[in-house]
């Protein structure tokens, strides 16, 4: 498909997951939500917390996820910041409820309303302090129903440095609209940084998105010192194996009771 971008004008800089709602599910095609989706269910099956439990997931996003669990029998509601990502949610799941709302203190979202949070594809990474952890997670402990699941993955260093260093990748999605991405990770800040332009008839739009990357053992420390949860599992990638230091995902399962 032929594009020509616009080559005059200026760059404008944007919140983000403004403009990016446009493109962000061909930017995302490569992302697995069917794994996901049975992966969360295999774990609330696990925990006999399935099927039927009040679910809400924050970072919601454009919904995918949600979407695939709902194939699956799993309703669920969504929160996130984005009011450019809820709208494509909302277009895509009419019956579930969305707010807009982020971590640390999820504002409007009702204490009590759900028995399952979930938090997932590097969600908690956007947290860039680990003051903003504790407080997100003493929050969510707050609002989750008793008893209550709280499922959040996490990516590695060794992820970012796999994948997502000096990375770059781009796509033309019709006649008037491209993006480009480029990614780096900072070895010495642990934060990984992506830039997105898009490209489309009202002009040259750029997000940056900074992402900090914690340590497993770190994060576990948080939970036990400032939290009341209960760890569960930290399960490494797609796994019911513990998470080493080498796995380049884990998903840290956490009950209220």
């Amino acid at each position: 498909m032929n594009f020509t971008p616009p080559q005059n004008g200026p760059i404008r800089e944007t919140p983000p997951y403004s403009e990016l709602a446009k493109v962000y599910d061909r930017m995302m095609a490569h992302v697995n939500y069917r794994q996901w989706a049975d992966y969360v269910i295999a774990i609330l099956k696990k925990e006999y917390l399935w099927p039927g439990r009040e679910l809400l997931d924050i970072g919601c996003g454009t919904g995918r996820f949600l979407e695939e669990a709902e194939r699956r029998g799993q309703l669920g509601d969504g929160c996130d910041p984005s009011p450019h990502m809820l709208k494509v949610a909302r277009e895509r799941l009419g019956r579930s409820q969305f707010y807009q709302s982020a971590l640390p203190e999820l504002p409007g979202v009702p204490a009590g309303a759900y028995q399952v949070f979930t938090c997932l594809y590097d969600t908690m990474n956007y947290l860039l302090d680990t003051a903003s952890v504790a407080r997100a997670l003493i929050r969510i402990f707050e609002n989750l129903r008793t008893p209550g699941l709280f499922i959040f993955d996490l990516v590695s260093e060794v992820n970012c440095r796999h994948y997502f260093h000096n990375y770059r990748d781009s796509d033309v999605l019709s006649e008037t609209c491209a993006y480009y991405r480029e990614s780096r990770y900072d070895v010495a800040e642990k934060m990984q940084f992506n830039w997105i332009r898009v490209y489309s008839e009202e002009g040259i739009f750029q997000e940056e998105h900074r992402q900090r990357i914690y340590d497993f053992d770190e994060i576990e420390a948080i939970i036990l010192e400032h939290t009341h949860f209960e760890i569960r599992n930290i399960y490494g990638e797609f796994s019911f194996r513990r998470a080493t230091p080498r796995s380049g995902r884990a998903h840290f399962v956490l009950k209220k009771s």
